[in-house]
């Protein structure tokens, strides 16, 4: 749409930075229009992903990408609460990814209708995101999301309650000279791995260009 709720960067950056096995099956929580999905779906074969999107119309929108792209033996819509996903999905998947909400209720001005609720935790949070990972992935499944930079510390706490382990960790900055501002995170249920603290992802370089990297991302290569 030429206004409303549109999916950036980020989004694409999460597509591209999970490992990724042929038959995976994988969740996106909260897909917006589909593009998680849609992209992933280039990256392996005989994959299944179920994207799970709360809002209607951005539903719809999913639906009809997925059409349009003739993904409907990999890829299925399921609208509704991400919270109220049917106990019988619970330890049977392989990979869970989520771009949620950034910010909290209580911080900054609030955006309106559907952007609202895609960058702020009005109906579900962070905890809620990780808690229903946790409960979807088998034992062994990998869980990855994107998010702030100042929210780490968080994000980190609530991986540890419910003991799935970071793995991978990815600071992504928008130039060399500037603090991170998003990191790309991937976690392991119920495994001790050691985590592996990747090089840093730079978007633009000095000239305001995307760096050779971003370029390559965009390109169809992954993180």
């Amino acid at each position: 749409p030429k206004t409303g709720y549109r999916f950036s960067l980020d989004a694409v950056l999460l597509a591209r930075f999970p490992a990724l096995k042929k038959g995976y099956k994988i969740v996106d929580l909260g897909t917006g229009s589909g593009v998680i999905p849609l992209l992933l779906s280039t990256r392996e074969e005989n994959l299944f992903i179920q994207g799970v999107e709360l809002q209607p119309r951005l539903a719809e929108l999913a639906k009809r990408s997925v059409t349009l792209n003739n993904k409907e033996d990999k890829i299925v819509i399921w609208e509704g609460d991400l919270k109220a996903l049917p106990k019988d999905m619970n330890g049977k998947w392989d990979l869970v990814v989520s771009n949620p909400p950034y910010f909290k209720v209580n911080s900054g001005k609030i955006s309106e209708g559907e952007k609202a609720i895609a960058r702020h935790e009005l109906k579900c949070s962070l905890e809620d995101v990780i808690n229903t990972g946790q409960r979807l992935l088998k034992p062994k499944g990998h869980f990855a999301l994107v998010h702030r930079a100042e929210r780490l510390p968080e994000v980190m706490s609530f991986l540890s309650q419910v003991k799935l382990n970071p793995w991978r960790l990815k600071m992504v900055h928008p130039k060399k000279t500037k603090n991170a501002e998003l990191f790309l995170l991937e976690a392991v249920k119920g495994s001790m791995q050691t985590l592996k603290i990747l090089p840093p992802l730079i978007i633009f370089d000095d000239s305001g260009q995307y760096t050779l990297e971003m370029e390559k991302i965009y390109a169809g290569f992954n993180i």
